[in-house]
């Protein structure tokens, strides 16, 4: 699959412009096409992992935020000098929502007992 890097800056900042005016969906939409293609830059990850840290799904942040881990991982590999720190940036949320994830089915089994 050819990577249009041209495409996916500009589905970054329509998706940005949709963040602005309420229009969630859409940028998820835009974001999403741009991590299945691994986006070699954090934008989409950030705001995908905010989003669904926001709407409270859990499942999907953790998702973007290993996707990220894969593609920085990589990038970190090729050298590219901002790839690390923006790594440990991203398996530092992802500890953050597994541990979140780990308190609320703890939670959800103390209310079944």
């Amino acid at each position: 699959m050819e990577i249009n890097e041209n495409l996916q800056a500009e589905r970054n900042l329509k998706g940005s412009e949709f963040e602005k005016t309420g229009n969630l969906d859409q940028a998820i939409e835009l974001y999403e096409e741009n991590v299945e293609e691994s986006f070699k830059g954090n934008h989409p990850y950030d705001r995908l992992a905010t989003i669904y840290k926001n709407q409270n799904d859990i499942e999907n942040e953790i998702r973007v935020l290993e996707k990220a881990i894969v593609v920085f991982e990589e990038i970190t590999i090729e050298d590219r000098i901002e790839g690390l720190p923006k790594l440990f940036r991203f398996k530092n949320r992802l500890e953050k929502a597994l541990y979140t994830k780990a308190q609320l089915a703890k939670q959800k089994k103390s209310k079944l007992k």
